[in-house]
């Protein structure tokens, strides 16, 4: 009876994670939410050093690009991992451009919204890599 009981309970709990699963139940619920255009947010940092000054999150086809800018001129490349894992890509690096502001700019993919997502920046000074984490908030307009 014990046994019989269990595998209920074990087919129950498969049955409920295959139901989450193909109903999208989690993150990419919230990202298929967004209709394609160009929302202002709030991208969040871990660092007063490494932080961004304005964050307007593109929206195509389900797919998400920021474009972000930061008030100085420190970090000159971004990559979405450690620092060690930068040091060593050859892709996935992220360069910045000047904005019509001279600010300095990035054009990055984003994975998720409102999740902590770890990014290490690269300080031009230093020559090194740092790591960060960036949230990328929800835009307000969509909720």
């Amino acid at each position: 009876m014990r046994k019989r009981l269990m595998a209920l309970v074990a087919c129950m709990l498969l049955c409920v994670g295959v139901a989450l699963f193909v109903t999208g139940c989690g993150g990419t619920a919230q990202k298929s939410a967004l209709a394609d255009g160009t929302y202002q947010i709030e991208a969040e940092t871990d660092s007063s050093m490494f932080r961004s000054e304005s964050c307007q999150l593109k929206v195509e086809n389900g797919a998400y690009n920021a474009v972000l800018s930061l008030p100085g001129e420190g970090f000159s490349k971004l990559y979405f991992g450690t620092a060690e894992e930068a040091a060593a890509a050859t892709e996935g690096v992220y360069d910045y451009y000047l904005n019509d502001e001279g600010k300095y700019t990035f054009d990055i993919p984003v994975s998720a919204l409102d999740e902590e997502l770890a990014i290490a920046a690269f300080g031009q000074r230093r020559d090194t890599w740092y790591d960060h984490t960036i949230v990328f908030h929800a835009p307000a307009e969509a909720e």
